[in-house]
């Protein structure tokens, strides 16, 4: 592995992330107490990936502080669309999911998502979407091996 494929690959998925979703529609309610941020809104996300997860594994997944990922679940407790729970086992271990509001918040915006995606996709070939969606596969499974 050479330097240029670390470069390579430090372009390419941030690139690839903004060609994908930088214009979509973002998770958002008719009520205007649910207004979120974008790491409110990206919480949301892996919750629904990562049910029930802790706090610790979700401060992975965010690159963030457990201190400053805790403000961040403060405002979606307060929202109703987390939960916190102490571990009965462990009672050190604080895990985090979602409400059955905040799956449904969640669910939506899959759906808006999917349907923004492939409008989007619609201009890739037949072969290059089969392409496509292979490869994001290949890179799902590379990253579960990486998981450590």
């Amino acid at each position: 592995m050479d330097k240029d494929f670390v470069i390579q690959l430090l372009k390419t998925l941030p690139h690839l992330m903004y060609k994908l979703f930088h214009d979509l529609k973002k998770i958002e309610s008719a009520d205007t107490e649910l207004r979120l941020n974008k790491t409110q809104k990206k919480t949301l996300l892996i919750l629904y990936t990562e049910n029930n997860s802790s706090m610790t594994q979700i401060c992975r997944m965010m690159n963030m502080e457990k201190g400053s990922f805790s403000s961040v679940v403060d405002g979606l407790i307060n929202k109703n669309l987390v939960l916190r729970e102490r571990d009965e086992k462990d009672r050190r271990k604080v895990h985090i999911h979602l409400t059955d509001k905040g799956s449904s918040l969640v669910e939506n915006e899959i759906e808006n998502i999917r349907i923004r995606l492939e409008d989007k996709l619609d201009i890739l070939s037949p072969e290059d979407l089969k392409q496509f969606i292979w490869a994001i596969e290949v890179l799902n499974d590379i990253t579960n091996k990486l998981q450590g």
